[in-house]
């Protein structure tokens, strides 16, 4: 029987609710209607698995590759964010990043674990309904974070007066607090769409927000959040990132002017943050877009009919189309995670203090063990010296 479980295809039920049109109502009209021979063996995934072996392996192989950089990797982040430091605005921004990215791999994990490999571990009821508000959540929070210290960074370089006002850390830490709570607030309606569906044993789209197809409000709901937070934010910030590096070019060529330098010798630790945020921007811009593009793309590329049988499934055409732009959807998917977990990356790379904190964090506990270990060998040494004489002692004594 197929079904959209949870989560199986990020958005799986607009694209069935915008190609085949069930009527979750009636469930003697649904089951006339999924007699096939076809239906009746495969669910979705195991189709795909069937057919596109090698993006299956894709999925399950290359995946745990962004658990390793990103585990590690956000943990460190976050602990070199938030030391003393480098606890200004952009590092709360970035701090909340980190430890956004880290919970949201740790809910993929478990998400690939039940799609993936098959490991049932979230068809129960409750963790059903909250599972998807935070997987959601935290999914959104990546891109709006990066709005957030996106609009800081412009004000600081475009509206110079404004930066004692809107880029202190305390208003970061506040503007932070307010895109957690909305991107909350945004999935909560989440809880109310998916249910555990105990005939099945599966988390399911509940019947009634799948009514109308492209209309119902499960596909209305999908298309707004999804334009929204990974069409209209990344673009924004391309549009504000664009203003800050002109700005910061005049800013660069009057300073050389002023100064009759030809080249500065010295690059300020403000343009060197700078730099850092625009290529975490940028990144997340170019890793999020192509995902939108293919989601807003599926409606062209739809599944071809179910009532077929699997010999006519192999020569269909629309299935053929379906299949190879699920191939391509999926390794861009694949390729587009990254940005969950090579920030860290970025920071080595562009920033000079992080790279320095990191290197302070992850050397001065080395340098700790190794002082510990001297003065224990020479306490110990000290102690046999004392033993030495106070036997030598007695023996003289004697």
């Amino acid at each position: 029987m197929i079904s959209c479980r949870l989560l199986s295809d990020a958005r799986c039920a607009v694209t069935m609710t915008s190609t085949m049109a069930i009527d979750f109502n009636s469930s003697s009209s649904s089951t006339s209607n999924l007699t096939a021979d076809f239906i009746n063996k495969y669910t979705e995934s195991e189709l795909y698995e069937r057919f596109k072996p090698a993006i299956s392996t894709v999925d399950k192989y290359v995946t745990p590759f962004w658990y390793v950089i990103g585990f590690p990797g956000n943990i460190l982040a976050f602990v070199v964010w938030i030391r003393r430091r480098m606890r200004h605005s952009s590092g709360c921004y970035l701090a909340a990043l980190a430890i956004a990215d880290f919970l949201f791999l740790i809910l993929q994990l478990l998400y690939e674990l039940q799609n993936s490999w098959d490991v049932r571990i979230l068809e129960v009821n409750v963790i059903c309904q909250l599972f998807p508000i935070l997987f959601y959540a935290l999914q959104y929070l990546s891109p709006l974070l990066v709005l957030g210290f996106t609009v800081e960074r412009h004000i600081s370089i475009c509206h110079p007066f404004q930066r004692e006002r809107f880029c202190t850390t305390s208003r970061a830490v506040k503007v932070t607090a307010g895109l957690v709570l909305f991107s909350l607030s945004l999935h909560l309606i989440q809880g109310y769409f998916w249910v555990f569906n105990p005939e099945h044993g599966a988390c399911m789209p509940r019947p009634s927000v799948m009514q109308g197809g492209e209309r119902s409000l499960w596909s209305i709901w999908s298309w707004i959040t999804e334009l929204l937070v990974f069409g209209f934010v990344p673009v924004v910030t391309l549009v504000l990132n664009v203003f800050v590096i002109r700005e910061a070019k005049k800013l660069s060529d009057s300073e050389e002017k002023r100064l009759c330098l030809k080249k500065k010798s010295k690059s300020s630790a403000p343009s060197a943050t700078t730099v850092m945020l625009l290529a975490v921007s940028f990144y997340l811009i170019f890793t999020t877009l192509p995902v939108t593009i293919c989601y807003v793309m599926y409606l062209t590329f739809p599944p071809g009919s179910w009532e077929i049988t699997e010999r006519e499934f192999v020569a269909d055409p629309v299935w053929r189309r379906h299949l190879r732009f699920h191939a391509a959807r999926m390794i861009i998917q694949e390729l587009c995670m990254s940005h969950y977990a090579c920030n860290i990356i970025i920071y080595i790379i562009t920033g000079k203090q992080f790279r320095s904190e990191l290197r302070q964090l992850l050397f001065s506990g080395r340098r700790m063990t190794s002082r510990w270990n001297n003065d224990f060998s020479n306490v110990q040494t000290k102690d046999n010296n004392l033993t030495t004489d106070t036997s030598n002692g007695a023996m003289t004594h004697v």
